[in-house]
């Protein structure tokens, strides 16, 4: 391990090494690589790197962490632009998951299913689908989005009040850290309580401790039915209020969303999961809630595609959209913080009720987007700025990850001891961690 850049003898020799380790199949470099990073990166990416095998990832970090170079595991790519551009002073080293792409084992009978961090969501969905099981997590672009990569950004969609996070629902992980260290935390048993909690600390950490090679998940049987509902609103702040109404009252749909981004409309809109019986019996309860609120009770049936639709575009992924966040605040507090943004033009907005979780895309300059939403956030909300253009902010930088937290301390240090060349994913996490 070593400090220094590297020269560019160093970085030849270290390309001729990979070259030998995954093959002319599994080494990008030049002009191939220029689509991985997003614009604006001041530090570009020297390779792309995409080992087949966890003895193939071993060997890719002991040859990085010899040249002095930084590793950045990407999956899909779908979260790349979000967060830090790494830090500058180290070459980087993309490493792709890519070919780790295999189901290694399902067990239906325990709900459990063991996979290589590569596989995509719907691959995987699909697989379980011919069990009648599936994973409940429901993300966004899930073609492209890999298990590794929604495991390290802790991502999750509108499943997450009925469900989890992926933080609850992974539990068994192996991955490869500083030095090439081979280490698994968990099992392939639900009920799995020994050790420290690896799957843990792998979860939400965006790749800064770390490679995922391997994840399990507990998984459920597919309900009877899956229908979602939208009811016309008079504007977003009351469809926040009936739904926060409607979630204390119990009736435990799967999601309750306020939204202007399902046909350009302010909606509310109810997922549901279950038996046909449970179902129905939801359907006309919200209905009769609805209609005691003064509201059109005729809810319109929202096809899976219209539900996927509204899920890919929590992505940001569109090229219109110039910058976007998600914020986190008290349910409580999610109407008050419609109401300072509703009357916004262009702003796309998508609030999960439950969980005080709001998802916003503007289409105007960003600086004007960031001043109106920290206007607007409650004191105690967390920010998460998903998609801004890095080139914008280097004379005005911008907190992206919202202010540090009281633990800061402590993240660092847990930085620094599992990491201490800073090999992996280097400045891209809260705090330039």
């Amino acid at each position: 391990m070593r400090d220094a850049e590297p020269t560019a003898v160093e970085n030849a020799l270290l390309i001729s090494n990979l070259l030998a380790i995954v093959g002319d199949e599994g080494l990008q470099t030049g002009s191939s690589v220029e689509g991985v990073m997003p614009h604006g990166w001041a530090h570009p990416i020297m390779a792309v790197v995409a080992p087949a095998s966890v003895s193939d990832v071993v060997s890719v970090v002991h040859a990085a962490e010899e040249a002095g170079v930084a590793i950045l595991p990407i999956g899909g790519g779908t979260r790349i632009a979000t967060g830090h551009a790494p830090l500058a002073g180290k070459e980087i080293l993309a490493l792709s998951t890519a070919r780790l792409n295999q189901i290694l084992d399902h067990q239906p009978d325990d709900l459990t299913v063991t996979c290589e961090p590569g596989v995509t969501l719907s691959d995987l969905q699909r697989r379980l689908g011919e069990h009648r099981q599936f994973l409940p997590l429901d993300g966004s672009l899930p073609g492209k989005s890999t298990l590794g990569g929604i495991v390290s950004t802790n991502a999750s969609g509108f499943w997450r009040p009925a469900f989890g996070s992926p933080r609850d629902l992974l539990i068994g992980v192996r991955a490869v850290m500083t030095g090439g260290q081979l280490i698994k935390g968990g099992g392939k048993v639900v009920k799995n309580v020994a050790g420290y909690d690896v799957c843990k600390l792998f979860t939400g950490a965006w790749g800064t401790v770390g490679v995922l090679t391997e994840l399990t998940f507990k998984v459920r049987a597919m309900p009877e039915q899956m229908r979602a509902l939208a009811w016309e609103a008079p504007d977003l702040v009351q469809a926040a209020r009936l739904g926060l109404a409607l979630h204390l009252a119990r009736l435990s749909p799967a999601y309750l969303l306020a939204t202007n981004e399902s046909d350009g409309v302010p909606r509310l809109v109810v997922g549901l999961q279950g038996t046909t019986s449970r179902v129905e019996w939801q359907v006309e309860d919200f209905t009769r809630r609805i209609a005691l609120a003064g509201w059109n009770a005729t809810p319109v049936v929202l096809p899976t595609a219209d539900i996927v639709r509204l899920l890919d575009l929590q992505s940001r992924t569109n090229p219109d959209v110039t910058c976007a966040c998600r914020i986190v605040c008290l349910p409580s507090e999610a109407a008050q913080l419609l109401a300072s943004l509703a009357a916004v033009p262009n702003l796309a907005l998508t609030a999960h009720i439950e969980t005080g979780i709001l998802s916003l895309a503007a289409t105007f300059p960003w600086p004007d987007a960031v001043n109106v939403v920290s206007a607007a956030l409650p004191a105690e909300a967390n920010i998460l700025w998903t998609r801004v253009d890095p080139a914008q902010t280097v004379s005005d930088p911008l907190p992206v990850w919202g202010a540090n937290r009281a633990d800061f301390a402590l993240q660092r240090a847990l930085k620094q001891s599992l990491d201490p060349a800073n090999t992996f994913s280097p400045g891209r996490f809260i705090g330039r961690l």
